[in-house]
């Protein structure tokens, strides 16, 4: 017998590519420039039953936004449990993702979605959350004697996020590539609280697959 798809897998469908298809357009193009218009016309579907599913624009970006931080949970996730690894395979593994994702994403995305009110809440409670891990996290390198352990990771966590909203207020982006700027800070702040031995590590590997 045929299987019929249901109204809502239907729906849910429809609002995955709708996502799908967005995120695409606001990383390569900017927020402000894509209008819905673009995202109905780009997906072949009438702006108005682009308005059934989202609202409005920031609701679609928020939860593509999610969308992209459950996946990078995941992949984080599915590295550790296969692979049981240290700390410094970790933050190596997250860096290359990162300059990975970094590469295909137009800079002037990451200064549009901090005029959004919803979306800097957003990032704003993820960062909150993450504050705990991360210092545990940290905790853990230097119990593997990689992260010294007369360092305040918590100023240190500040400071690299002050590092990053400087370079996306100040535009640096247009003067350097955003991947040069993304491995300079990571090799001034990764390399400062390393100790002897984790920056043997990144001194071998920091350059792979960049």
């Amino acid at each position: 017998m045929r299987k019929t798809t249901t109204p809502t897998r239907y729906r849910q469908d429809l609002k995955d590519k709708i996502v799908r298809v967005a995120m695409n357009e606001f990383k390569s193009r900017g927020v402000r420039d894509v209008k819905m218009d673009d995202i109905a016309n780009a997906l072949s579907i009438s702006k108005r039953t682009l308005y059934e599913v989202f609202d409005n624009k920031e609701e679609l970006l928020i939860c593509g936004i999610k969308l992209d931080e459950e996946r990078r949970k995941e992949m984080m996730t599915s590295f550790v449990v296969k692979n049981n690894p240290g700390v410094m395979d970790v933050i190596l593994k997250f860096y290359h993702a990162q300059m990975e994702a970094i590469s295909s994403i137009n800079p002037v995305f990451f200064s549009d979605i901090s005029k959004y009110d919803r979306v800097r809440a957003y990032m704003q409670e993820l960062h909150a959350g993450r504050q705990e891990s991360a210092l545990e996290f940290f905790r853990r390198g230097v119990g593997e004697g990689y992260f010294r352990a007369d360092v305040d990771y918590v100023i240190v966590s500040r400071m690299s996020n002050a590092t990053i909203n400087y370079v996306m207020e100040s535009q640096m982006y247009k003067e350097y590539d955003l991947k040069y700027i993304f491995r300079n800070i990571v090799l001034v702040f990764l390399r400062g609280f390393c100790t002897l031995k984790g920056q043997e590590i990144i001194d071998k590997k920091l350059n792979e697959k960049t």
